[in-house]
């Protein structure tokens, strides 16, 4: 019985300081709004000087727009596109870098209306 209580307390040791240090929820920053969609940045502390960093587009409603979000970077580090439309109005794209740090650098994209009529695209660029 000595043993197994032994047991216990090692392994709860062992998942404090496993858990030390490591953040399990996002840190959301407030929406950005832009003229056909709104965009949030996020960042989560993985431990051991690692960070994960989020960026989050939602497409407003009622909109019936089709918005293609391309080149997507955070500072240097490439991202896929996505896709906001009426059946998915929210994407979310996420870093993990061992070299990015709580101060990452800029955000940038280019997002394009592919409706049938109308498109135009532009650039952003958050900091």
């Amino acid at each position: 019985m000595k043993y197994f209580v032994f047991l216990l307390f090692a392994l709860s040791l062992e998942a404090i300081a496993a858990s030390r240090g490591a953040d399990r929820t996002i840190t959301w920053h407030p929406w950005q709004e832009w003229a056909e969609f709104r965009v949030r940045t996020g960042d989560r502390y993985l431990g051991g000087e690692r960070w994960e960093h989020y960026l989050a587009f939602g497409l407003y409603r009622p909109s019936a727009k089709r918005i293609k979000i391309s080149m997507i970077y955070l500072a240097t580090e490439p991202l896929s596109d996505v896709e906001i439309a009426p059946g998915r109005r929210y994407a979310i794209v996420k870093v993990i870098n061992s070299s990015m740090t709580a101060h990452k650098g800029r955000w940038n994209w280019t997002a394009q209306d592919m409706g049938p009529r109308n498109r135009s695209s532009h650039l952003g660029l958050i900091e």
